[in-house]
């Protein structure tokens, strides 16, 4: 919990708790693929793949709905969560 990825294109920023004021920024390339919108680039252990799904999502902590399920992949750790557009307001269930 408590990591978060920001997209913007096929650009990136990781950040966590301990690095909100510094985020990691990721630069790569983006698709559609089988109906899931994948950002990926890097190589090696500075490898990353963000995945977005359409398929609602609770986040477990909130009990927000989100519109999408997430999985980002840094290097050898796997990340899962919900993601939602952030010019979308987030209404309560």
């Amino acid at each position: 919990p408590f990591w978060s990825v920001r997209a913007d294109g096929a650009k990136l920023d990781y950040s966590t708790p301990e690095t909100q004021a510094s985020p990691l920024h990721l630069e790569g390339s983006r698709a559609l693929q089988d109906g899931l919108l994948v950002v990926q680039g890097g190589e090696g252990k500075d490898a990353f793949k963000l995945t977005l799904q359409r398929a609602e999502c609770s986040d477990g902590m909130s009990d927000l709905k989100h519109p999408f399920t997430a999985e980002f992949v840094l290097g050898k750790d796997t990340f899962k969560g919900c993601a939602r557009d952030p010019s979308v307001p987030v209404e309560a269930p």
